[in-house]
């Protein structure tokens, strides 16, 4: 910027951009690639705490504190039927305490 004096000034300002999570309700794992994780997406701004997935009965199936991970729709190693399953996430976002918890569909 230049006044009418000629003199210049700039500024420097650091912007950080914050996230609204947007927590998918279905999932395909089908290998393919496309949408195979149940996870919060990239570029989420939560601190997370810990996401747990239970089935239908209330039996913990994943659980993980590292938000770059998701769940794959297995248990122990076999692949799980289609259908609802119930999640819990917890953390900070934008320095308040997160408590959500929904469904998610898995389908086959």
């Amino acid at each position: 910027m230049v006044d009418i004096n000629g003199c210049t000034a700039s500024n420097d300002l650091a912007v950080k951009v914050l996230y609204k999570m947007h927590i998918p309700s279905a999932f395909t794992p089908n290998r393919d690639g496309k949408n195979d994780v149940f996870r919060i997406p990239p570029g989420s701004s939560i601190s997370l705490q810990q996401l747990t997935v239970f089935d239908r009965w209330g039996k913990l199936i994943f659980k993980t504190s590292d938000v770059s991970k998701g769940w794959d729709g297995t248990y122990r190693g076999h692949d799980l039927s289609s259908g609802v399953y119930i999640y819990i996430i917890k953390g900070t976002l934008q320095g308040k305490d997160v408590f959500e918890k929904g469904t998610v569909t898995l389908l086959r």
